[in-house]
């Protein structure tokens, strides 16, 4: 199961990057997310491992997989049986700013999960963009 969500930024990339991986304060400009904790090192890096905690979901680790720097980060969460998938990914628009697009991929014992939380992550989803597209406007 895919759930995704834009959102146009008319800040520099450079900016809303800074914005993104700064992942310990989502919580100062998006509802979505209660607490953010760093467990290893100081940023985003593959392998850094990130405790969440967000209203209506079980807190969970999540673990960076792969870092595009100044492009696009993603983590996963779940063991192989139920595994899920969360991408954010920045694009230059031709315009000016940036396009933000996040994703969630739920497979196997998550999708299961997935089917009865559909209309939360999805309003989740767009929240975050949203909040990203506000924040990054007012800087």
């Amino acid at each position: 199961m895919r759930h995704d969500s834009t959102a146009d930024i008319p800040a520099p990339v450079e900016d809303v990057w800074a914005v993104l991986v700064d992942v310990e304060r989502w919580p100062e400009w998006t509802s979505t997310m209660r607490r953010v904790k760093i467990l290893d090192g100081a940023g985003i890096a593959p392998g850094t491992r990130v405790r969440i905690a967000q209203p209506r979901l079980p807190v969970l680790v999540w673990t960076v997989d792969e870092v595009r720097p100044g492009e696009a980060f993603s983590w996963v969460s779940g063991p192989a049986a139920g595994r899920t998938r969360a991408t954010h990914e920045l694009t230059v628009l031709p315009v000016g700013g940036t396009r933000i697009a996040l994703g969630l991929d739920q497979r196997g014992l998550s999708a299961v999960f997935g089917v009865l939380t559909t209309g939360l992550t999805r309003s989740y989803l767009r929240t975050e963009a949203d909040s990203l597209r506000r924040r990054c406007s007012a800087q």
